[in-house]
């Protein structure tokens, strides 16, 4: 992933400085310095002066083959990622339903929520609303649905919540405890198995 960020940045501005690519990609200047190195090395860019003071590293053929196939390595990850999410979400959505379930809230925005929401399409299941932590919260309309703090989950009167990321799971559960309290509701989540 790195090396193809920065091919697509050094195609863009072959003029840019070590120090700007470390600087816009979050990676020490060292690696950034040790990836170029490693790039010239493969054949991948090549570096021309400009003047005493200003370099340019430019894409090879090589190089403008290996971004070419980096990229289709990231679209066929992601395509998978996509298929085997939506293939877990059809599997939470069928438990909800054999378990009786009919309002759920999705709770967290992410891209996965968004995946969510389509494969709630072919499920008889309904959505009662979308809610965010209070301190990411932002007022907005995805969906049709205004999107809630978590504080208010309980005016929706969902039968289940969707956990809708992957991310900070096990503190959107104790979350929800402590909201629900003892009246128990049910939570699942798209964690992968």
């Amino acid at each position: 992933m790195r090396d193809l960020r920065l091919l697509e940045e050094l195609e863009r501005n072959p003029v840019v400085s070590q120090r700007e690519l470390s600087h816009k990609f979050g990676i020490a200047l060292g690696v950034t310095n040790a990836c170029l190195k490693r790039m010239v090395r493969k054949g991948l860019i090549r570096i021309r002066g400009l003047n005493h003071r200003r370099i340019g590293y430019y894409l090879t053929p090589k190089g403008l083959m290996e971004k070419t196939r980096l990229t289709l390595h990231l679209i066929s990850f992601r395509v998978q990622h996509y298929v085997e999410l939506k293939r877990v979400l059809s599997n939470r959505f069928l438990e909800m339903q054999h378990e009786g379930m009919k309002r759920i809230v999705f709770y967290g925005l992410s891209d996965e929520m968004e995946v969510a929401y389509i494969t709630l399409q072919g499920v008889n299941l309904k959505l009662v609303g979308i809610v965010e932590d209070d301190g990411k919260f932002n007022s907005q309309i995805l969906f049709g649905y205004e999107v809630e703090p978590v504080s208010r989950i309980k005016e929706l009167k969902p039968d289940c919540v969707l956990i809708t990321s992957l991310t900070g799971n096990a503190e959107k559960r104790e979350r929800l405890g402590s909201i629900f309290g003892q009246n128990s509701i049910c939570v699942k989540d798209i964690c992968f198995p």
